[in-house]
């Protein structure tokens, strides 16, 4: 029972494509700017959280030597932001979907995916362009940045199974959005974005190191810049991952038949 949405997603594979990119092509349809507008959110969060940590309160975050701040913050700021809007419209993606799923019949496993799939490839155009302008910033990429593809491949995993267990707790409980966006507010802050795990107090970091995306985060730091990577970090992340995807199709297939009669 656990594995038919995982098959599900393989066998949709074509459609989920085409449903990722209509909705990118829709979200941008008039803009002259296009792709641009992907780019300049993040990019302006990470100016204002880039002036107001380093320059304005001029608080010690941590980070490796000689690495300017921005780009240690880029490189954990882009996929939290991904993340942050992919569970956010996860959640509520059934809902909305209500009428494809009544009179299409459309798989509500993958429309649970798409915005998932679509916040990871604005991400993408971001961290590619954050790749080209890293020398301008002053630190150029490792040789190791390719292997950022295993925090993202853990990232998409992570959040396909909390999109699935939100987005069906979303068509019981209504309320599980606005508590979702309280506890993605909270979560950033719990999360060594805008820190490292190292300036965190010492009789915090393990309890910090529980959180799932502390691996994937400074996973992505250490492939892009070439610090030393905490591989028992990004194992738990693993484990986080896998069972957060069992768990969430688990909970959209036990809830499959009454999905369409409450959406």
């Amino acid at each position: 029972m656990i594995s038919r949405p995982i098959r599900e997603l393989g066998r949709q594979r074509e459609l989920l494509g085409s449903l990722v990119m209509r909705e990118l092509r829709g979200r941008y349809v008039g803009s002259s700017a296009g792709l641009f507008w992907a780019v300049l959110s993040p990019l302006a969060q990470l100016v204002i959280l880039t002036t107001v940590f380093s320059a304005v309160l001029q608080i010690r975050l941590g980070g490796p030597a000689g690495v300017p701040f921005a780009v240690t913050l880029a490189w954990g700021l882009f996929p939290w932001l991904a993340l942050q809007e992919g569970l956010s419209r996860a959640t509520t993606s059934l809902v909305e979907g209500g009428i494809l799923i009544r009179r299409m019949a459309f798989k509500p496993e993958i429309l649970v995916v798409q915005p998932v799939l679509a916040a990871v490839v604005l991400e993408l155009v971001a961290l590619l362009l954050l790749i080209l302008a890293m020398p301008l910033l002053g630190q150029g990429p490792a040789s190791s940045v390719a292997l950022c593809a295993i925090p993202l491949v853990l990232q998409v995993a992570f959040g396909v199974g909390i999109g699935w267990i939100l987005a069906v707790l979303h068509v019981y409980f209504r309320d599980t959005a606005q508590l979702v966006t309280a506890v993605l507010q909270a979560w950033f802050y719990l999360t060594p974005i805008v820190y490292t795990l190292e300036v965190a107090p010492e009789s915090l970091r393990g309890l910090l190191s529980l959180n799932p995306l502390c691996g994937i985060v400074e996973g992505f730091r250490a492939f892009a810049i070439g610090l030393p990577v905490s591989w028992g970090a990004l194992a738990w992340s693993t484990g986080c991952a896998v069972a957060a995807v069992a768990v969430g199709a688990f909970a959209i297939e036990r809830a499959r038949s009454e999905i369409a009669d409450l959406v």
